[in-house]
């Protein structure tokens, strides 16, 4: 007996349901993976700071934007703060439910004479592997920054190709709500964009018109405004971004340069499997031939000029492609609804196995690889390192990811304290976790091998 699905606008939606719904499933089963320790710990620290504009880490506030950490403290406050593990991740799958969403309103913009395109498209974004299975629900802010630069984008093109001042300014309503949710990079792709569809469309004249140019100016002020008036003083936005820019370009040889010029776009295309890869197998086996209209080249080239920035550096990390995974979608819609009915079945069957994988990964593989196996458990080392300080204070030195983790965890176990704040060299009568041996901050206590890392234990004595 064979198995095949015939494909339905009631077979999207369904598979466009089951996908958005699988995505809950790591939430509460994952430990703190990666950065999520020090995102719980910034939104835990605004809200007991009562400061909802200035993030902190370990008490030390930092030129960061605030505004993916609101919904975290609005979830958690409702859930309990027990629960921030949950709220951060939950934060990240209404984010791509909602980009979902952005990219069937735009399919049906886009390809207007097909009436299952909406759908369609939702459903290849929710089975995208970078977004089902990582940063779709990671409780980072990639998902969150890549709607709102990912909706600015796509109303930008809509506003300029109908020459709307309604769809302009809801563009730059989205492009400001990614500045404040993550950095001014938001502003540089937006204007790439712009200048991609105004060639395109031959709408150079729209620069002419006072009220485009006003809007633009004033939603453009934003940045200086932010840093003016709620920045911290001697600290700077614009200097952070240009710091985290320069690392990716500064240091390396030519071959790591030609590596990463190699490699990038191969793997943009396979994180965004698994539609991507059957699209390209039917191209090169020369099973299909597509054909590009203007509003598809005019996809690629907005596309390529999202990716050329982080293309030709020489180590961009596959997390600045977040925000452009719902761009591919809409490419890659547009080149399903061209599919004669036997590489569509194939095509959808493909996605149903794969959403289907989703739930022997979150419940089984993805656990076992970050947290079942030995010397994995953060849990266990907080609870000991709570047990060895009973009511001490306790300090860190500790920043990478583990101790991080560390620190989140013990943060919410005890809110009746205060939260864990970095050791300044000056205090005595405390514990002090550090990520290095440092027998100058007094007796070692204890010693722990956790996820690649060390995590040491030391009293300060009085």
């Amino acid at each position: 007996m064979s198995f095949s699905i015939e494909p339905s606008l009631k077979l999207y939606k369904f598979l466009t349901i089951v996908a958005g719904l699988l995505m809950l499933l790591p939430l509460p089963i994952m430990q703190y993976v990666g950065e999520e320790g020090l995102m719980a710990i910034k939104s835990y620290e605004m809200f007991v700071r009562g400061d909802l504009m200035h993030p902190s880490i370990l008490g030390i506030i930092w030129p960061h934007s605030p505004l993916w950490h609101w919904p975290v403290i609005g979830i958690s406050t409702l859930i309990g703060w027990e629960h921030i593990d949950i709220a951060i991740r939950l934060v990240s799958v209404i984010a791509s439910w909602l980009s979902a969403c952005v990219v069937a309103f735009s399919a049906n913009w886009i390809f207007k004479d097909k009436p299952q395109a909406g759908w369609l498209g939702a459903l290849i974004y929710l089975s995208m592997g970078e977004v089902a299975f990582w940063y779709g629900w990671l409780g980072y802010l990639d998902a969150t920054f890549g709607l709102f630069l990912f909706s600015s984008i796509i109303i930008l093109w809509r506003a300029i190709a109908n020459e709307n001042l309604k769809w302009f300014f809801i563009s730059l309503l989205f492009v400001s709500l990614a500045f404040l949710t993550k950095n001014i990079t938001a502003y540089v792709l937006f204007g790439l964009v712009g200048f991609v569809v105004l060639w395109r469309h031959k709408c150079w004249h729209i620069l002419k018109s006072p009220l485009f140019l006003l809007m633009g100016i004033t939603a453009l002020s934003l940045p200086l405004l932010w840093q003016t008036f709620v920045v911290p003083p001697q600290a700077n936005t614009a200097t952070t971004t240009v710091n985290d820019v320069l690392r990716n370009f500064v240091g390396y040889g030519m071959l790591d340069y030609l590596k990463h010029w190699t490699t990038y776009p191969l793997l943009f295309a396979l994180r965004a499997l698994p539609v991507s890869l059957f699209i390209i197998w039917l191209w090169l086996r020369r099973k299909h031939q597509f054909h590009l209209d203007h509003n598809l080249t005019t996809l690629i080239l907005i596309i390529l000029v999202c990716l050329l920035p982080f293309w030709i550096s020489a180590h961009a990390s596959p997390r600045y492609l977040v925000p452009f995974y719902g761009l591919i979608a809409l490419l890659l819609t547009g080149l399903t609804l061209q599919l004669n009915p036997q590489h569509l079945r194939q095509g959808i069957t493909l996605i149903a196995l794969f959403i289907l994988l989703k739930i022997p990964y979150s419940v089984v593989v993805l656990p076992y690889i970050k947290d079942w196996r030995p010397e994995r458990d953060v849990k266990v080392v907080a609870e000991e390192v709570m047990k060895l300080t009973e009511n001490a204070p306790l300090r860190s030195q500790n920043d990478v990811s583990t101790g991080l983790a560390i620190a989140a965890y013990i943060d919410i176990w005890r809110q009746d304290r205060p939260p864990v704040t970095w050791y300044r060299n000056k205090e005595r009568g405390v514990y002090i976790l550090t990520e290095v041996e440092a027998p100058s901050l007094g007796q070692l206590i204890k010693t722990w091998r956790l996820r690649g890392d060390y995590v040491y234990l030391y009293w300060k004595a009085d």
